[in-house]
């Protein structure tokens, strides 16, 4: 009877597979480019680069905020702590009643959710979610949403956050449903 051998971790996965060198020297490669990479390279608030064809597929929409306005942040950092520090356009929007169009994230499972992320990317790809925090608001509706995977538009008020425990940019409260999908 031949034996199999049982792998205990990821790293003795990968050097058997021989990723670990090839995602090593991808590294190594990504952080010897990083110092030289154009201005206009995309990044997100944290200063990490972003592939373009990530970016928002949403259309723009007249009385809607775009992600773009959004995405007017840079953070810096106290000690452990991430701070971020937001566009005046973006400040400008704190407290005030907002439209904003993307995609349902829920954070439990379910049909109906009055507490949900609302993100830039479609969710059916995790990896693609990663952009930033920027690119993410934490919803509270007034009534329960039916779950769908098309984008949606709500409306509620925006906070912009500063300090947030979660590490989250914006949240949208008394939240509603104005356009679903066709």
């Amino acid at each position: 009877m031949a034996r199999t051998k049982v792998w205990t971790s990821w790293p003795a996965v990968l050097r058997a597979a021989g990723l670990g060198c090839v995602l090593a020297a991808g590294l190594a490669a990504a952080q010897a480019q990083a110092p030289t990479r154009p201005a206009a390279s995309p990044s997100n608030s944290l200063g990490l680069p972003i592939d373009p064809s990530l970016l928002n597929t949403l259309p723009e929409i007249k009385g809607v905020v775009s992600w773009r306005t959004l995405a007017q942040v840079r953070s810096r950092t106290e000690g452990k702590r991430v701070i971020p520090e937001f566009a005046a356009p973006v400040r400008a929007l704190d407290q005030q009643e907002v439209r904003l169009q993307g995609f349902m994230l829920p954070i439990v499972t379910g049909e109906l959710h009055d507490h949900f992320l609302l993100t830039m990317r479609p969710p059916h790809c995790p990896f693609c979610l990663s952009l930033g925090p920027e690119y993410i608001v934490e919803v509270r509706a007034r009534t329960p949403i039916k779950h769908t995977y098309d984008p949606i538009i709500v409306v509620g008020k925006l906070i912009v956050l500063s300090d947030d425990p979660f590490g989250l940019y914006y949240r949208l409260t008394g939240a509603q449903l104005t356009m679903a999908p066709r």
